[in-house]
């Protein structure tokens, strides 16, 4: 074979083995490496939008990944007022699973009082009907992540907002460590509490309620959703979120929302 021949060969092949190497690679049924599927299933205390930038959390938690070099493919499943017991009775988490698509992480965020006030229906919820689900839309290695809803300006039917957070930390470490258990069989790893509340109180017993909870006295402000935000960053990623942007918050306060996020989850 003439030299020019072989020459010409080698260079189809070494072009071909680095177009493998650099080419995308992907396991069945999951996105390419680098590329986290996120399922979130809540309210309007994940799904309200922000007045500074009309996104929600779930959209705010893309932003930060796409600003740190990072890609969330998110997938919402969000009804305002609903319990995940009304969302799954409504076949809305049926929908969004129902072609076959799986995820890294489920988020999963209850009825803003209802952990707290009837630990038993929300352990019927999610034992009974999310638990067996999640062998099936979780990749291998998958989490889910329950979101630990804050306590209200108004604590009713609680004497105080002090008595409210002390019955949420109560039941949603018992929730969690319940859907644990149930979930040990099927998957390697717990489920992980974000620890949204305690972030809040952070903040709250510094800068007041208004800080963070809007004049309704439930639903979080701009400030609010963005400390969710990274947050949820953090676990989702399993990483710090302190050097992440700023967003449309001023520095200095976006930074010492990053901080106490951070300290939240152990960053």
């Amino acid at each position: 074979m003439p030299y020019r021949h072989r020459a010409y060969i080698a260079v189809v092949v070494l072009l071909a083995a680095v177009l493998v190497w650099v080419a995308p690679r992907t396991s069945e049924g999951s996105a390419p490496d680098g590329v986290l599927d996120v399922l979130f299933v809540g309210n309007s205390l994940l799904g309200s939008f922000s007045t500074a930038t009309g996104e929600d959390t779930p959209a705010l938690v893309r932003r930060l990944a796409s600003s740190a070099g990072r890609t969330v493919d998110v997938t919402e499943v969000i009804h305002s007022g609903y319990t995940l017991r009304q969302t799954w009775d409504d076949g809305l988490v049926a929908r969004a699973v129902g072609g076959g698509k799986r995820f890294d992480v489920i988020v999963l965020q209850e009825y803003s009082t209802l952990v707290a006030t009837d630990l038993a229906a929300a352990k019927r919820t999610l034992l009974g009907l999310y638990a067996p689900a999640f062998r099936h839309t979780l990749k291998p290695g998958g989490r889910v992540v329950l979101f630990k809803n804050w306590a209200l300006a108004d604590p009713t039917p609680f004497p105080s907002r002090a008595a409210a957070k002390t019955a949420i930390d109560a039941n949603y470490a018992a929730l969690s460590a319940a859907l644990s258990a149930a979930l040990s069989a099927a998957l390697p790893a717990p489920n992980v509490l974000a620890p949204i509340a305690d972030a809040f109180e952070t903040l709250i017993a510094t800068h007041g309620t208004p800080f963070l909870i809007d004049p309704d006295g439930k639903h979080p402000n701009d400030t609010a959703r963005y400390l969710d935000a990274v947050t949820l960053y953090g676990i989702v990623f399993r990483d710090s979120p302190r050097d992440l942007a700023d967003l449309y918050l001023p520095a200095p306060i976006a930074a010492e929302l990053r901080s106490v996020a951070a300290t939240a989850i152990g960053f």
